[in-house]
């Protein structure tokens, strides 16, 4: 993992997270309190989340999606975050100022 980075509008997910379901993401929410939980498995999912996030604050339309995408039986990489089976979809929206 980098300690320092460009993000540009094309970057692509780090070969270590793109080759390894280990690295993802469970999204909850706890439905007494409504509080949201990232639970990270590895600070390269987190690392990879940030720069999704960084990327559309930079150069995106406003609004970005995660969510779990599977092809045989395998977890994907969707926006550069890979989300587990029973994660909530993540929904980030912007305005253009």
């Amino acid at each position: 993992m980098k300690s320092n980075i460009e993000i540009l509008p094309d970057s692509e997910v780090s070969d270590e997270v793109a080759g390894a379901e280990a690295h993802n993401i469970r999204v909850r929410v706890d439905a007494q309190n409504q509080d949201v939980y990232l639970e990270c498995s590895s600070r390269e999912a987190l690392y990879e989340l940030g720069k999704a996030l960084l990327a559309e604050a930079l150069y995106g339309n406003g609004q970005t999606e995660f969510y779990t995408l599977g092809q045989e039986e395998k977890r994907l990489v969707v926006n550069g975050v890979r989300l587990t089976g029973d994660s909530s979809r993540v929904f980030v929206f912007t305005s253009k100022s």
